[in-house]
């Protein structure tokens, strides 16, 4: 009687680290071109307060894919490293 491992291809991990790559692209887009040019204003710390104000669900998103876009890059380089 065979015994037969399961291995997980290389090709399902190079798969996954393309797709998270390809994932960070919107969120850096979203995080460092469409939300700063929509709240900050160059110069004028209270309009961009006021801005970031009145649009805190343009901000809030803005974070989460801040705050995301590295973590997806951290899980690139553990896959690609596995």
């Amino acid at each position: 009687m065979k015994t037969r491992t399961t291995e997980t291809s290389h090709l399902i991990y190079a798969r996954l680290a393309g797709f998270l790559c390809l994932l960070t692209v919107p969120l850096s887009v979203f995080t460092f071109l469409y939300v700063p040019s929509s709240l900050i204003v160059s110069g004028d710390a209270a309009t961009t307060a006021s801005n970031i104000m009145a649009s805190e669900s343009l901000f809030r998103p803005g974070l989460v894919s801040d705050l995301l876009a590295p973590l997806v890059l951290i899980l690139v380089v553990l896959v690609l490293y596995k």
